[in-house]
């Protein structure tokens, strides 16, 4: 029996809008939980104290050489790195609109339209922020709004450019954190050789040497953590710091904390796909692979700092 048989000739109109509206509502719903704790939330933050920290090794690649000091100002640390869920809401905030639902990893300029439409794609003008239309890229647009690729919304967000990441940093009242920042929260006082200890990485504490696309959701590793309680700076994903890729030793005054600076930036952390080793592992290793900066990468995410 069809609708019109069984409701009556004017009631699958009706019924047609009460579905969309459902879907509409469903929609909001699942937003809205993405945003509440636990459910993809923008991380909390680690305090990471003032002091002197002894970054580098003398024991790792080149560019890692020489040990030595750096004095640094106290500040915190996104305790997990950013996720799919919490890029949609960033995204959620300029001047786009979708014009049609596509599936995560073809998202294509047909299918957004506005002001910064333009900044979210490979080919992009301007400077890019994230490269929607890499078949790594793992947001959609479903029910005419951005959304994480289904079971993908607490993964680490890929495909981010470096300015991509500075601006939703920005849009938190947070940045970057330098290179020196991030070595001191993954090495602390002592100078660990892991963000765990000295002890070699394994599954229970580190996502790596896996295949393209097997990362995980954030968080998912404790037995990793610092002991203050920051999660993933060893393998899941590499991630984008303020800093440009110069030699140690590191100071902040000798313009590789311009901004505005062309070059590429250094990674840290290591990452699931390439790093497949210890080495790569380590809180001082630098050699990550592929830093363009205008690029999103299937393997470089990001964390946020703030001072203080």
């Amino acid at each position: 029996m069809s609708g019109r048989e069984r409701y009556g000739e004017g009631a699958v109109p009706g019924f047609l809008r009460m579905r969309e509206q459902m879907r509409s509502i469903l929609s909001g719903l699942a937003l809205v939980a993405l945003s509440l704790p636990g459910h993809g939330a923008a991380a909390d933050m680690v305090p990471i104290s003032a002091g002197i920290y002894r970054i580098g090794s003398d024991a790792g690649a080149r560019d890692a050489r020489p040990v030595h000091e750096v004095k640094l100002e106290a500040f915190r640390i996104d305790a997990t790195e950013v996720t799919n869920a919490d890029y949609v809401r960033f995204l959620e905030t300029l001047d786009v609109h979708a014009r049609r639902d596509a599936p995560a990893g073809r998202v294509t300029r047909k299918h957004v339209g506005g002001g910064d439409a333009g900044r979210l794609f490979t080919d992009g003008a301007g400077r890019v922020l994230i490269e929607l239309d890499d078949s790594d890229a793992r947001i959609a647009i479903a029910s005419g709004r951005f959304a994480p690729a289904p079971g993908l919304a607490h993964h680490p967000v890929t495909e981010v450019t470096w300015y991509g990441a500075v601006a939703y940093c920005r849009w938190l009242g947070k940045r970057l954190p330098t290179e020196a920042e991030w070595e001191a929260a993954a090495r602390g006082r002592e100078g660990r050789i892991y963000p765990w200890g000295d002890t070699p990485p394994t599954p229970e504490r580190a996502v790596f040497a896996r295949r393209r696309g097997d990362h995980e959701p954030v968080g998912r590793r404790p037995a990793g953590a610092t002991p203050a309680g920051v999660h993933d700076l060893s393998g899941n994903l590499a991630e984008w710091t303020s800093s440009l890729y110069r030699p140690y030793p590191y100071r902040a005054d000798d313009g590789r904390e311009n901004a505005e600076a062309d070059g590429e930036r250094v990674t840290r952390g290591g990452d699931y796909i390439f790093d497949t080793s210890a080495d790569g592992l380590t809180g001082f290793f630098r050699g990550g692979f592929s830093r363009a900066v205008e690029h999103g990468h299937r393997h470089i995410g990001f964390r946020c700092a703030a001072d203080g």
